[in-house]
């Protein structure tokens, strides 16, 4: 009875299609998207279809993402988010009011893992793999979720086949049960067996025969008990009497009944209990930990190498147009300033293109997030470009906010786990970052470096500026005067953006200074076309003030510390 009682409950909640569903919920009016976290589906071995059909005629979209984009792009935005799901139940859904639309369409965001759209939408996840987050939007700009319903089916398979064997073993158990009890119930009144009596034994004639004409009877003395002679060997009387009961034959093939009943019921047991994996969909309590992401997926390196060098090279055919849209400072400093020095020379300036492209970042729980980017170009394979990315949100596009290069033969080795995350730096070394930026800065202002510095302040970048300084005080050059102030910048955070490395670690830095330049009366004021290219002002006056970038990568090798920089830009100049 029990077991036909499950069957027909199963039966009645998943039919014999084998699939359960929830009732659908009109999504109310106003919110932007439908949102449902994959994670708190309460079951697993199976997996989910989540459908949403518009009846005015609305195209939809569907997609799935990590939870850290989802949550930057809808945070503050009006949206419908489920909350609870039960089958065949409806699913508990809740309105959060907020915004009308987020501040970017989000159907075309490249964060996205999946995505579809139309006027009826359905989108299938497995419960055993890593979950996501399901949106649903409305495709097009200006339109909304109006009219939209949306509903979840569950795969159940194998519900009837188990609700058959189900019922067929609980037919074999009842056939057992009648078997069993008539059995015991024919047995409980058993007829008393007849008892037999010894016979008295006659003796012929032959040895040991008594004296007279051929019978003999058994002597007995007054107690009971045999006169002398041999008791016979071929009748041995059982000591328990007449009303013993005979001994009784093990009934074989009731064993073997009782074996295979056994045998049922534990295999029936286990598989019930779930010691053995049976292929249906089984509760499972959710398990909901906060989301988290590299910046770049693993793979996307060389897209996103590619989709910047071909939007810089657009950038600056259309003389800087959309710049800020790849670049962000420090880096948009130096590229506007190389564009004004090349329009000047009558130059054209090209992006780098990359032959061999690695990243690497931490894993982010929230934006914004940052990465590095390794870039060895194919014009030069002794140079690789470092490029420092950073990203502040869902709805923002990756922009380079520093880049320098380093020797090919110096490049680290990123050391990434499973997910293709990169541990941040050890411990101390941001400190040891802000000491180098300092030792920068003092070697640029004087051009000392002491045993305790970072090697390479006497080498590439650093030691081309010390002679372009050099000249500058030359007797010949005709300068009364040439001052200079240097101090790391300070409107990035570079010591916040590190990464480990096989051996130490690696970041980036730059510093940034201003060289005063006095001319004398007499002369008038030329210091080439680079400076006069940067010119912001055309005041008349015998001082001059260049500003300069210096970046560069410091790179952490056991104990030893180098700052490696091959370059150094001019950014402005102006007369006071």
């Amino acid at each position: 009875m029990i077991v036909a009682v499950l069957v027909v409950s199963a039966l009645s909640v998943v039919g014999t299609d084998e699939v359960t569903e929830t009732k659908p919920f009109t999504v109310k009016d106003g919110a932007y998207a439908v949102v449902l976290d994959e994670a708190i589906v309460p079951y697993s071995g199976t997996s989910v279809t989540v459908e949403a059909e518009n009846s005015e005629g609305t195209e939809l979209f569907v997609g799935t993402a990590n939870g850290v984009d989802t949550d930057s792009i809808l945070d503050g935005v009006a949206q419908e988010q489920v909350s609870n799901v039960e089958f065949p139940n409806t699913l508990e859904h809740r309105y959060i009011p907020g915004d009308a639309e987020p501040e970017a369409a989000i159907t075309d965001r490249d964060w996205w893992i999946s995505k579809d759209s139309g006027e009826k939408v359905a989108k299938t996840f497995d419960l055993d793999a890593d979950p996501q987050v399901l949106v649903i939007s409305a495709a097009n700009d200006g339109e909304s979720l109006e009219g939209t319903t949306v509903s979840l089916k569950m795969r159940v398979e194998g519900v009837l086949a188990l609700s058959l064997i189900g019922i067929a073993l609980g037919i074999i158990l009842a056939g057992f049960g009648a078997y069993f009890f008539l059995r015991w119930f024919n047995g409980r009144i058993r007829p008393e067996k007849k008892s037999t009596k010894a016979r008295p034994g006659t003796r012929g004639s032959g040895p040991g025969s008594g004296s007279g004409g051929g019978t003999d009877t058994d002597a007995t003395f007054a107690d009971g008990t045999n006169t002398g002679r041999v008791q016979s060997s071929r009748l041995v009387k059982n000591p328990g009497g007449a009303n013993a009961a005979p001994p009784r034959r093990q009934n074989a093939r009731g064993r073997r009944s009782m074996r295979a009943v056994t045998a049922a019921a534990l295999t029936s047991g286990l598989a019930l209990s779930g010691c053995s994996a049976l292929p249906v969909a089984q509760p499972h309590s959710p398990d909901i930990t906060p989301y988290e992401r590299t910046a770049l997926r693993p793979g996307e390196a060389g897209d996103f190498m590619t989709g910047y060098t071909e939007a810089l090279d657009k950038t600056l055919k259309d003389g800087g147009t959309d710049l800020e849209k790849i670049q962000g400072e420090p880096l948009i400093d130096h590229t506007r300033a190389q564009m004004q020095i090349a329009e000047k020379a009558k130059q054209k300036l090209r992006a780098p293109n990359f032959s061999e492209v690695v990243a690497g970042s931490p894993s982010f729980t929230e934006y914004p997030m940052w990465f590095y980017a390794f870039g060895t170009s194919k014009g030069d394979k002794k140079l690789t470009q470092v490029q420092l990315a950073t990203r502040e949100s869902a709805a923002a596009d990756p922009i380079v906010r520093t880049a320098s290069y380093i020797p090919t033969d110096q490049m680290p080795t990123l050391m990434a786990d499973g997910n293709g995350s990169v541990k941040p730096g050890p411990e101390g070394f941001d400190k040891e970052m802000t000491t180098a930026a300092d030792q920068v800065s003092t070697f640029l202002v004087d051009g000392k470096a002491g045993k305790g510095d970072a090697d390479g302040l006497k080498e590439g970048g650093f030691k081309d500026f010390r002679d372009y300084l050099g000249d500058l005080r030359g007797k010949d050059s005709g300068f009364d005067k040439v001052d200079i102030s240097c101090k790391p910048y300070e409107k990035l955070d570079f010591t916040s953006m590190t990464l480990s490395t096989e051996h130490g670690a690696i970041g980036m830095g730059e510093v940034r200074c201003t060289m005063t330049i006095e001319v004398p009366d007499d002369y008038s004021v030329d210091l080439g076309d680079t400076i006069e290219a940067v010119k912001t002002n055309d005041k008349e006056g015998n001082t001059v003030k260049v500003d300069t970038a210096h970046p560069y990568v410091l790179m952490k090798t056991g104990d030893q510390l180098s700052a490696v920089a091959t370059d150094w830009n001019v950014l402005s100049s102006r007369i006071e």
